[in-house]
């Protein structure tokens, strides 16, 4: 293992490990009241921790060429999961969106599963039509955008916006790695505008997201009641924190406080110092993995790495954003720490696979 590929996997350990503590700490009291026992949420992340252990290991032992020849057949198999959400019995709502799949006791999110086999599909695809591209040939713009639209509208109708944008966002920046012309890209960039305008504008509780965001004191009982939750815990953490477990906020103040909102019960209890920690984890992450797609001598590895730890990274990002009120609110998880056993599992098996570009990498020398 490459000191770039130790220093990812440590990173990763160290924030499961964290967040286990901390789902615990947010979610003890709520699962007391709710369900009559304080473990509830903490057994469960302890299962999908290991769950996605054995994911992780499977995912690095396979040959990376494996993956890369099933890119394709993993994208319609996404795009064929997402279809089977609006399916009665199989399909499943929750919190007003129907985004699950039920399968007995397993239930998971194909749009988890969707942003792994995105990764892979355009990363072979990009690669395989390096000399096209090159070419400046339009055509070669329109066949991943058909399967990442069909991705991105079946996500949409659920609704997820937040994943459709997060996705979209990855597209962009594989695109202009891959050497898409940069007029292309900025054209579709242009054109996804107003659809997201009038995708926000449309639906209500998005607009009040807007405002909130905005202003969130015009409604501080409503829609601007979390954020200023979420504002109050970072405010009472301080330096120090409060300590490990004596944070007031996650006692029935700041909703979702164990997945959607965990970074703000970590900022009361551990405070600045918590922070700087989790943000060198992330940080870890994110230049370990720069530096492997820097030594890659395929496209395709670059690409993959890459579009994997953009994955991680940005998802990360764009969770904290939201807990410090400078974007609007989105229920994006924080990976490796928030409440949750798909993002756990889909982010781990993330990992196997930086895991085993890792090995391929060494395998050349």
């Amino acid at each position: 293992m490459s000191r770039q590929a130790q220093v990812i996997f440590i990173s990763v350990y160290v924030l499961i490990a964290l967040g286990i503590i901390m789902t615990y700490s947010a979610s003890a009291v709520y699962a007391e009241r709710v369900y009559s026992n304080p473990n509830h949420f903490l057994t469960r992340q302890l299962l999908y921790a290991v769950l996605g252990t054995l994911v992780l290991f499977f995912t690095a032992s396979v040959p990376i060429v494996f993956w890369k020849r099933r890119a394709r057949a993993m994208i319609l198999t996404a795009i064929f999961l997402l279809i089977l959400v609006y399916l009665p019995v199989i399909g499943h709502s929750a919190g007003g969106a129907r985004r699950w799949i039920g399968l007995g006791v397993i239930n998971f999110q194909p749009a988890e599963f969707a942003k792994i086999a995105a990764s892979l599909y355009l990363a072979d695809y990009l690669s395989r039509k390096k000399n096209i591209i090159k070419k400046g040939s339009l055509s070669v713009f329109f066949p991943p955008l058909l399967l990442i639209g069909c991705i991105s509208s079946l996500t949409l109708l659920q609704p997820d916006l937040g994943s459709t944008a997060f996705i979209f966002l990855i597209v962009v920046v594989l695109f202009f790695l891959g050497g898409i012309r940069l007029r292309y890209i900025l054209g579709s960039v242009a054109l996804m505008i107003p659809v997201f305008y009038f995708l926000v504008a449309r639906a209500p509780y998005r607009v009040s997201r807007i405002t909130a965001y905005l202003n969130p004191w015009e409604d501080p009982q409503g829609s601007g009641f979390q954020i200023i939750q979420s504002f109050l815990a970072f405010g009472l953490g301080g330096l120090k924190g409060a300590g490990l477990g004596q944070g007031m906020q996650k006692l029935f103040y700041l909703p979702s406080s164990y997945n959607d909102f965990i970074f703000s019960i970590l900022a009361e209890e551990l405070g600045l110092i918590g922070i700087l920690f989790v943000l060198i984890l992330y940080a870890g992450i994110f230049i370990s993995g720069i530096q492997m797609a820097e030594r890659a001598a395929q496209d395709y590895e670059k690409f993959l790495i890459i579009a994997l730890v953009l994955s991680i990274v940005l998802q990360a990002v764009i969770h904290m954003l939201v807990t410090m009120g400078l974007i609007p609110t989105k229920g994006l998880p924080l990976p490796f720490v928030s409440f949750g056993g798909t993002a756990l599992i889909f982010n781990m098996m993330a990992v196997g696979l930086l895991m085993a570009l890792d090995r391929q990498m060494r395998g050349r020398g």
